[in-house]
């Protein structure tokens, strides 16, 4: 990252040589005068180590002056010296500490040298010296998410967003550090809260969010299973099931729903599509009317997660009879079009999110009975955003139980700012965390979804952002829409490294491995010792079953990064287990067993370990095998963001 390029250079430099001017002697002055002049002059024509020697002889002409000790930083700090950079930044903010640049550039460059600790409060000066800045704030949530902190991160990356709404970098850190956040919030769940009901809620979500319907109906099944399922359990079950044109099976479930929770919102939703796949299409278009006049922006956030459960005939004729109805007023304006955009399988952005006037003054206080009991007939009545608005004003001094309503009011009203919000202070309370976590992840993944659309359309044609957007959907298991970012990249870069692994990653996963081999090969071309190439390539030899070709390939892996080895090693134990290496096979995949998350590694060393009769080490890796499977099978996790940390680095 380097600073504001050759013109602000130019600028700073001509601000210092007044003040520089008054603060030496005057015999003094030609001679600083002159240093300060080859210094811009070097500057300008970007040769910032000749500018940087010039500056250290004009600092040591006039060693108080703090603007000398900020432009050799700055020049260091083109010069990527970053260690130098920060001694002179530091001496010049010893002498002014109101000046910005110098407690900007000193978190910049310590976060350039990973010193992650010491560069944050650096950063959080320098927003305050400068709130106006929107870099501050961009570094400050990298910073942020680098220490891991994606809930800091995405506060810092708001006040990004609100200076500069066009700024695709900001949107871009926004997205990640809440896709950082889903993922930590997620693996609490999944450890901590395993057993939590919440828990098992958003496993099945998960599944049916990725279109997995099978695996989610099972997911639901399971969670009905247990005592005191968690409200909208049964409905989100029948939303599944009436994807599946399970339409008797789905109805039964939003009758148990609206027995044990009649609050539930996705129960109005799915008893408004009922009548739709069954061919009532007028008195589907009543209720969905119904459902649009008590919050519109319910409706056209939530009616797409039924796209694939209604056919286009379906929607074709609700969207005729709708059109129809516009003539005698009888259907509201902006219903037909958020209707059709709702049920467009094309349409994938959900909307711009901007931040909420949260937060409430010590005087208003919480939440009194009266106001929640309001909220609730809101909320009962499908009124998502006036019950939201009704409490958001006293978010700062809520309990736990208008916390837990204004979360599910502002998540269904599309206000997913606020949710995330409200669920952060829940699970702040070891009594609510899980319910907190829930809601948290849920309006997490909408305001980052949401936030990577806006980059895009702000850098549409930049390859960074489209390489960024594969590796997002990548995570997120979508192998086509990854496939097109990074064709997109390529056409713009045809030779960028990273967009052309990025598509042949995304290739093998989606099964089509010899293209990915194909797009493989034109970088172990270039370079043959290429890592992570070659562990692409072991992969695909090692599915083709060709193992001594997948050996030479994994023997030229040493050099990658120490976070993937565990695949290395159990790679190299499929090759030894394939090639009768019994004793050396068994040796990779222990040293492998630390990145066996589904329980196939374990599998297939108790097989190794029946083979070479040692009965009692096959029982023990069976056991852990058929543990591991049910943690994965359990969680259902969406490896939504499983290198969000290493990309908010780039």
């Amino acid at each position: 990252m380097h600073c504001h390029k050759c013109a602000g250079l130019v600028v700073l430099m001509a601000a210092v040589s007044t003040v520089a001017v008054g603060a030496v002697q005057p015999d003094n002055n030609e001679k600083l005068q002159s240093y300060l002049a080859a210094a811009k002059q070097a500057a300008a024509r970007k040769d910032f180590s000749g500018a940087a020697e010039s500056y250290r002889k004009a600092v040591e002409a006039s060693p108080q002056t703090a603007e000398l000790w900020t432009n050799l930083g700055l020049m260091y700090h083109e010069t990527s010296n970053f260690p130098e950079a920060i001694k002179s930044f530091t001496e010049a903010a010893r002498l002014k500490p109101s000046l910005y640049v110098p407690q900007l550039f000193l978190g910049i460059d310590n976060l350039e040298l990973k010193q992650i600790e010491a560069a944050i409060p650096f950063l959080q000066r320098a927003g305050k010296l400068n709130p106006n800045d929107p870099q501050a704030a961009i570094t400050l949530g990298r910073a942020y998410a680098i220490a891991g902190n994606g809930n800091a991160a995405s506060d810092a990356y708001w006040r990004a967003v609100n200076l500069a709404p066009q700024n695709g970098n900001a949107w871009l850190g926004l997205g990640m550090a809440y896709l950082q956040q889903v993922d930590t919030d997620a693996r609490v769940m999944t450890s901590t809260y395993k057993d939590s009901n919440y828990d098992k809620l958003r496993a099945s979500e998960l599944f049916a969010d990725q279109g997995k319907l099978v695996q989610a109906a099972h997911a639901y099944k399971a969670a009905l299973s247990q005592p005191s399922p968690a409200p909208c359990s049964h409905a989100g079950y029948g939303i599944v099931l009436l994807r599946q044109t399970a339409i008797a099976e789905a109805k039964t479930e939003f009758d148990r729903e609206a027995t044990s929770y009649p609050g539930c919102p996705l129960t109005r939703l799915g008893d408004a599509a009922l009548p739709l796949v069954e061919g009532d299409t007028a008195n589907a278009l009543s209720k969905l009317i119904a459902l649009w006049n008590a919050d519109s922006g319910f409706l056209r956030e939530n009616l797409p997660m039924l796209r694939d459960g209604i056919t286009r005939e379906q929607s074709q004729k609700l969207l005729d009879l709708a059109k129809e109805g516009q003539t005698g007023n009888k259907v509201p304006a902006g219903f037909v079009d958020s209707i059709q955009a709702a049920l467009d399988p094309d349409v994938t952005a959900s909307a711009i999110p901007t931040e909420s006037e949260t937060g409430a003054s010590d005087a208003e206080g919480a939440a009194s009975l009266s106001t929640y009991l309001e909220a609730e007939k809101l909320n009962v009545s499908g009124q998502f955003r006036k019950c939201s608005d009704s409490l958001r004003p006293r978010l700062s001094a809520m309990t736990e139980r208008s916390l837990a309503l204004l979360a599910q009011c502002a998540f269904y009203a599309g206000d997913y700012r606020t949710a995330a919000q409200a669920a952060r202070r829940l699970s702040a309370s070891a009594t609510t965390r899980p319910v907190g976590l829930y809601w948290e992840s849920k309006a997490d993944q909408k305001i980052a979804v949401a936030a990577l659309v806006r980059a895009g359309e702000i850098d549409a044609d930049s390859p960074r952002m489209h390489i960024l957007l594969g590796d997002t959907y990548r995570q997120r298991r979508k192998w086509g829409e990854a496939e097109t970012e990074y064709r997109k990249a390529l056409a713009l870069e045809p030779e960028s490294r990273s967009g052309r692994l990025g598509l042949a990653i995304a290739l093998f996963q989606d099964g089509n491995n010899e293209e990915a081999l194909t797009s493989d090969n034109e970088l172990l071309r270039k370079d043959p010792d290429d890592p992570q190439a070659n562990l692409l390539a072991a992969e695909i030899m090692v599915v083709r079953h060709e193992f001594a070709d997948a050996e030479t390939y994994l023997n030229r892996c040493s050099k990658i990064e120490p976070e993937s080895m565990p695949r290395i090693h159990a790679l190299l134990g499929e090759v030894y287990a394939n090639t009768n290496r019994i004793p050396e096979a068994l040796a990779e995949f222990k040293l492998g067993a630390t990145g066996d998350e589904n329980g196939s590694l374990h599998y297939q060393m108790a097989r190794l370990y029946q083979k070479a009769g040692n009965t009692k080490a096959a029982t023990e890796a069976f056991q852990d095998s058929k543990r591991l499977r049910a943690q994965w099978d359990a969680s259902a996790v969406d490896a939504v963001q499983q290198s969000a940390t290493d990309i908010s680095r780039k």
